[in-house]
């Protein structure tokens, strides 16, 4: 028996394969103007937060090298904690939405420590929820930044974005003396605002459809997919993330220790406030001098073993740039200018290094994971993990040596060898893969 026509059974088509040109649209492009706007903003105020807080400390309760370095080293392992939950929280709530709840929180964050500013407990708990609020921002911000690039535009994209955030946070801790002798309250002001006003742009945007970026992660949006990267050069590739990553941590066993440790330096208080933290962001400026270098170049991409060369680099620049002539026999008095001119110079090695390490393990492990938050997040935890070692070995051998800074140089200058040795190792045996380091 017939089925009458408005009965009969039409066939259902088999559902149609996703494939990547169905994340090749237009649209699906992030605005990365607005979020590198973002990004600078966020910058911003989280060197106001966390790494001018030092001379605020140091400051305001009289605090030493020791508890600076306490300080930072509670503050790493709450980051750490933050990075790893990154990738699951922008999973469940979008990228998005993510940025929009962290900026809110930070924001409630930065208004606690302004109310608790005069008590070093309640500053240092506020402290921490804005760590643990930021560890999770970066990650989102890094994948949206990253979101269907091709390895080459995604390199540009990421040098924009690492001179963004790295040259506003050296602007920020260069007039961070200003803010502090003129407005101290103002270090938690402006990123109680600022975070709100992020928070409020992006729930805009998001309304008129202008960030579509709480659609899954997808592969690049590309007019046509990418081909799959020859063997040698994803070999090429994986190693350099390998030593990247090995060295990733001890970029931020230096930062963290030298933001700690610069407002106690000798040198530093016969400096008024405002030129203190301008000598002390000497290497910001050149960290952000070399990401503008290596976003406009693509030499490192292929040279791994020059990854090496900048972890040994790190280990003589942080020796260089916090030994105190005390330490030297005789304890020679050393012009004011002559020390000036000495760090300076120091600082701007130490920024090249710090640059092309940090580069490397963003570059390579966006271009390897198209983009992912996961590999934001390991990428963050490294940091996180990086200012947890290095501050906690400097204030462990303070109190081991009786207070002697020189134990807590000498702590994070051992941290800084291992990370070279392990950098070695894996640049000799070339990651247990017989491949030539730089191919023809």
């Amino acid at each position: 028996m017939k089925h009458p026509p408005s009965e009969s059974v039409q066939p259902v088509p088999p559902p149609r394969e996703v494939t990547p040109l169905d994340y090749a649209r237009p649209a699906a492009r992030p605005p990365v103007v607005l979020l590198y706007a973002v990004e600078g903003i966020t910058s911003h105020s989280v060197a106001l937060m966390l790494a001018s807080i030092y001379f605020y400390t140091t400051g305001r309760f009289g605090w030493d090298s020791g508890k600076n370095f306490l300080l930072a080293g509670v503050l790493g392992v709450v980051y750490v904690a933050g990075a790893l939950s990154a990738h699951a929280i922008s999973t469940r709530l979008g990228r998005r939405r993510t940025l929009i709840v962290t900026y809110v929180l930070m924001s409630a964050a930065a208004a606690c420590a302004l109310v608790g500013r005069h008590s070093p407990h309640y500053l240092v708990a506020a402290l921490l929820f804005y760590s643990a609020a930021s560890a999770i921002t970066w990650p989102a911000l890094e994948s949206l930044v990253s979101s269907g690039a091709a390895p080459g535009e995604l390199s540009r994209r990421l040098g924009v974005y690492n001179c963004v955030w790295s040259g506003t946070g050296a602007l920020t801790v260069a007039a961070a003396g200003s803010v502090l002798k003129y407005w101290p309250a103002g270090t938690f002001v402006l990123p109680t605002v600022w975070h709100l006003a992020m928070a409020a742009l992006l729930w805009s945007v998001g309304r008129r459809g202008r960030l579509p970026a709480d659609a899954p992660e997808g592969p690049p949006t590309d007019p046509a997919p990418h081909a799959a990267p020859e063997p040698e050069l994803l070999a090429v590739r994986t190693l350099a993330l390998w030593m990247s990553r090995l060295a990733l941590p001890a970029t931020f066993v230096v930062v963290s220790s030298l933001l700690a440790a610069m407002p106690t330096l000798p040198l530093i208080r016969r400096l008024d406030p405002t030129t203190r933290t301008v000598l002390g962001s000497v290497w910001m400026a050149a960290r952000w001098g070399a990401f503008l270098f290596l976003g406009a170049t693509a030499w490192w991409h292929t040279r791994p073993r020059a990854l090496l060369g900048a972890a040994a680099l790190l280990l003589v620049a942080f020796v260089a740039v916090t030994f105190r002539p005390e330490w030297l026999p005789g304890s020679p008095n050393v012009r004011t200018g002559v020390w000036v001119a000495w760090m300076a110079a120091w600082q701007v090695l130490l920024g090249a290094a710090l640059g092309l390490i940090y580069s490397a393990s963003l570059y390579f492990g966006m271009v390897l994971s198209d983009g992912s938050t996961e590999h934001g997040g390991y990428h963050e935890a490294l940091i996180g993990l990086g200012t947890v070692i290095g501050p906690g070995a400097g204030a462990l051998a303070e109190v081991v040596g009786g207070g002697n800074p020189l134990w807590g140089v000498a702590a994070v200058g051992v941290v800084l060898a291992l990370s070279v040795l392990a950098c070695g190792v894996v640049a000799v045996h070339r990651n247990g893969h017989n491949f030539p380091v730089e191919p023809a």
